[in-house]
């Protein structure tokens, strides 16, 4: 009987020291977000811009939309408008924009941008939306390119985001 209490008590001080709780920190939630969407085609090269907006579907108890553009202004820049929606107030919002080159030889998109931006509760007392909007020069003209975005809204230690991504736009210095 010694025994067999030892055997259990040993069992329940195992379990106890060996349980424990996880949290998802924001950078797993970004991780796990950009990899939404793996697949973009190449727009002819008279399209000029691309977008993507979250769908109704995908609303959440907080998060509204998340919407991204990419645009060649024809002057060898690319414009990106990033946007995130929240439903109610939220503490902060963040957004992560990628921007990713075609590569033809290997056949693959390869990331040769990366931007982060955050709005927090502090600089805006009701925070429910955030746009970014900027121009990317030194780009290689007249090749491919695409950007992705995470839309993520937080809310105590609460946190709920999307991702989108426009198709390839061809970068070009003159008019098309």
């Amino acid at each position: 009987m010694k025994v067999m209490k030892r055997i259990i008590g040993m069992a329940l001080i195992f379990t106890l020291m060996t349980c424990g709780t996880a949290f998802a920190g924001l950078k797993d939630v970004r991780n796990s977000l950009l990899n939404t969407y793996t697949q973009s085609r190449l727009l002819a090269d008279t399209c000029v811009s691309d977008g993507d907006i979250t769908p109704n579907s995908a609303r959440g108890r907080v998060f509204s939309a998340g919407m991204l553009e990419l645009v060649n202004k024809q002057d060898g820049t690319l414009h990106i408008s990033v946007d995130t929606f929240a439903h109610s107030v939220v503490d902060d919002i963040y957004q992560s924009v990628f921007l990713d080159m075609w590569d033809e030889s290997k056949e693959k998109w390869v990331q040769v941008g990366h931007w982060e931006f955050e709005k927090t509760i502090k600089e805006d007392e009701n925070l429910t939306s955030y746009h970014v909007g900027f121009t990317v020069s030194g780009c290689e003209v007249n090749r491919y390119y695409r950007a992705r975005a995470i839309h993520l809204v937080q809310w105590g230690d609460d946190a709920e985001g999307k991702s989108t991504q426009t198709d390839g736009v061809l970068l070009t210095d003159h008019a098309v």
